[in-house]
């Protein structure tokens, strides 16, 4: 992967673009835009956060929250000829900036990424707190009642 490009956005973050073509077969290249953004979580953005009433299900999601954030976008088109690779390649990376770059330099961006990134945090790590609960509870069961005396010949 090679770095193409960097950009300072507006509300201080850093949007990085990347190379990440990739050769198929004969001639025929898999061209590939990465954009990248990453967003450090500040106590800005954690303030507006709501408490979670479950301790253990907070701590799991600040364990995987971690100390920024990424957001990858992706830009791809296949079976290009080698000859058409750059141009293709400037004409997403154009195509991105026209579109998109606006959208992460809105100062409002980084908060709703952290939101949208705690919710979907939130739902895995309480899918996997129930997993675990119901897997102990089932450890805990001595296997199934014995009935027997209610069918009687």
């Amino acid at each position: 992967m090679t770095l193409l490009e960097q950009i300072a956005l507006a509300n201080g973050l850093q949007l990085s673009f990347y190379d990440a073509s990739r050769h198929l077969a004969g001639d025929r290249w898999l061209v590939e835009l990465r954009c990248e953004v990453l967003c450090p979580v500040t106590d800005q953005l954690t303030v507006r956060q709501p408490a979670e009433s479950d301790p253990e299900l907070r701590a799991a999601i600040l364990e995987r929250l971690g100390d920024e954030l990424r957001l990858q976008v992706l830009r791809t088109r296949n079976f290009i000829d080698q000859g058409e690779r750059t141009q293709v390649l400037e004409q997403l990376l154009a195509s991105f900036k026209a579109h998109m770059l606006d959208y992460f330099a809105k100062p409002t961006f980084p908060a709703r990424l952290y939101q949208d990134s705690w919710r979907r945090l939130r739902r895995e790590c309480l899918n996997e707190l129930n997993r675990r609960r119901q897997a102990a509870e089932t450890e805990d069961d001595q296997g199934p009642t014995d009935f027997s005396a209610l069918f009687r010949d």
